[in-house]
């Protein structure tokens, strides 16, 4: 995999980073996926504090990894990790109390004095006017406790980082980019690019990783079912998906392929976090990887025909029985 410059940091990441949302231990607590993943070259691990013991799966593996030391990025957990979608003022989710006990916990889980990169796990663009989330990250960046100050934006809200990255007050911005949102491609990722912010691109699968395998319908149905929503979005889930293998895989390349290649189609992009769990996952992310960019015409396409919004609910049920992975 050829590196890409993580915004102006100095550091080379791969394009696909080992997204550790998900990770599994084996019976000595380690991850054997994130070790294979270390092996093959894969030089960056995404987890968060929020992450139930993922940094502690993290911290377990890289004490059996001989290798080079990956760049380790982690997230700043919330007051209340339950309001994902509703407005509330910055000191409702973060204070500079909460946020300090928050990384200094991730420093002593994954046995470090120094956390590469520390992501708020929230953002509201009102946050923007408020300067207490930053002076406390850059207090702890003076301490040497954080590398790097990064944004996690929340699902489809990317723009609401649009005055981070302008001013340049962040390092790195992780956001959603799929062939289903294609949007950060129109504005911020070539103003990340312009101010030299790193790119992080996740659920680059969908958030159901339908985009990964084609659709689980049988999955999808029984999602709807369970939650009482309506069949006749999983159909237009299903026919959306089919009509992007339809016109673009064919013989050429598997709808898994074609999902993460369109993720790092622009050099705005740092790397896309995977969670992967199989040796054979990580390696058809590799190789995807390796293949490099898309045509321009099939990338101008997907984004031109095939962007469509949505976030549904009722997938959260399958993908917490690991019946999905993203």
């Amino acid at each position: 995999m050829k590196k890409r410059p993580f915004g102006k940091t100095g550091f080379e990441t791969t394009p696909i980073a080992f997204g550790a949302m998900r990770i599994q231990k084996n019976a000595i607590g380690i991850s054997e996926a994130m070790l294979y993943a270390l092996e093959n070259g894969i030089n960056f691990i995404d987890t968060a504090r929020n992450y139930g013991e993922s940094e502690s799966i993290v911290a377990a593996t890289l004490k059996e990894w001989r290798g080079e030391k990956p760049f380790i990025a982690t997230k700043v957990k919330p007051i209340d990790i339950a309001n994902w979608r509703n407005y509330v003022p910055l000191e409702e989710q973060f204070t500079p109390e909460s946020i300090t006990e928050s990384v200094e916990t991730s420093l002593k889980v994954l046995g470090v004095d120094c956390v590469d990169l520390v992501q708020m796990h929230q953002w509201y663009y009102l946050w923007s006017l408020r300067p207490e989330w930053l002076d406390t990250l850059k207090k702890l960046q003076k301490q040497g406790k954080i590398r790097y100050i990064g944004v996690s934006a929340l699902d489809h809200e990317h723009d609401a980082a649009l005055r981070l990255v302008d001013d340049n007050v962040v390092d790195s911005l992780q956001i959603v980019i799929n062939a289903f949102e294609s949007r950060p491609y129109t504005g911020i990722v070539p103003l990340a690019e312009l101010r030299q912010v790193g790119i992080i691109a996740r659920c680059v699968y969908d958030h159901s990783g339908s985009l990964a395998k084609g659709g689980y319908r049988d999955i999808l149905r029984r999602d709807v079912k369970l939650s009482k929503g309506s069949p006749e979005i999983v159909t237009e889930y299903i026919n959306r998906i089919g009509k992007l293998e339809e016109e673009f895989c064919g013989d050429v390349m598997t709808l898994q392929e074609l999902s993460l290649r369109f993720a790092i189609n622009h050099p705005g992009v740092s790397n896309v976090a995977v969670s992967m769990q199989t040796e054979e996952q990580i390696d058809q992310a590799i190789k995807a990887a390796e293949k490099g960019y898309l045509s321009v015409e099939m990338f101008e396409a997907i984004k031109r025909e095939h962007v469509w919004v949505k976030n549904f609910n009722f997938f959260s049920k399958a993908t917490q029985d690991g019946k999905i992975k993203n």
